[in-house]
């Protein structure tokens, strides 16, 4: 019986990542493609670029370019790289295309991007560049979809952050460049946090982790209750 051809991972990295990957061959394409061409980039973020060329077929399967196309959107200028890529969207999501982004909702977008075999975490990531590319090349989407595409995780965890700040105090900002934050442990010492990376520009599990852990910070940085607010708040439940 002859082999089904292999569902290959749909770019679950950010647009921005995925231009930016581009630019870097802006000065010559090599004869053939690997994870080092991005040496400023995490391995993780190294590994979802070849995957997204790889599901443009921009590399076959032994990671040479396919030329002359990658040449050709490596030194385009804006507008001219979204005409080269309008194509392969429409070819390569033909599935989701075909069901008419006007008149899908999130969850359809979901269930068609599962069909790559992508789940969790990926398939959000899938979604979502999917959906920043989509705008990015002025396809037309439903309001559903558009709405979808305005509010980041990001965005959402700094509202948490801003309302969990002790005192009123404004939360830790990542700052462009670099940010610095120390805490005074309360059994003695103090805990220095130091961000150098920009994290605007982070790739979205970098980001995570790093905000996660600035939302640990300001949630010990709140003051311990003391004893006597302890005992008035156990007289209060007895």
């Amino acid at each position: 019986m002859a082999n089904e051809p292999q569902v290959k991972a749909p770019p679950y990295l950010s647009l921005k990542t995925f231009l930016g990957a581009l630019d870097a061959l802006r000065e010559g394409v090599p004869k053939r493609i690997d994870r080092a061409i991005w040496r400023s980039q995490s391995g993780a973020v190294q590994t979802q670029i070849m995957v997204a060329f790889r599901f443009f077929d921009l590399l076959d399967a032994t990671d040479v370019p396919a030329l002359p196309l990658l040449e050709k959107l490596a030194k385009a200028d804006e507008a001219e790289r979204k005409k080269l890529l309008k194509p392969l969207i429409e070819q390569y999501y033909q599935q989701i295309i075909a069901h008419d982004l006007t008149k899908m909702i999130p969850s359809m977008l979901n269930e068609e991007m599962e069909k790559f075999g992508v789940t969790g975490s990926t398939l959000r990531k899938a979604v979502t560049f999917f959906l920043q590319i989509a705008k990015h090349l002025d396809l037309p989407l439903s309001p559903y979809l558009r709405d979808k595409t305005r509010t980041s995780p990001r965005s959402r965890r700094q509202a948490r952050a801003q309302a969990a700040a002790p005192n009123g105090a404004q939360p830790i900002a990542p700052q462009v460049g670099g940010s610095s934050k120390s805490v005074n442990l309360r059994g003695g010492g103090t805990l220095t946090m130091t961000v150098t990376a920009d994290v605007w520009s982070m790739p979205p599990d970098d980001r995570t982790f790093v905000l996660d852990i600035i939302d640990k910070i300001q949630g010990y940085e709140k003051p311990e209750p003391t004893i006597e607010a302890k005992e008035k708040g156990a007289g209060q439940t007895s």
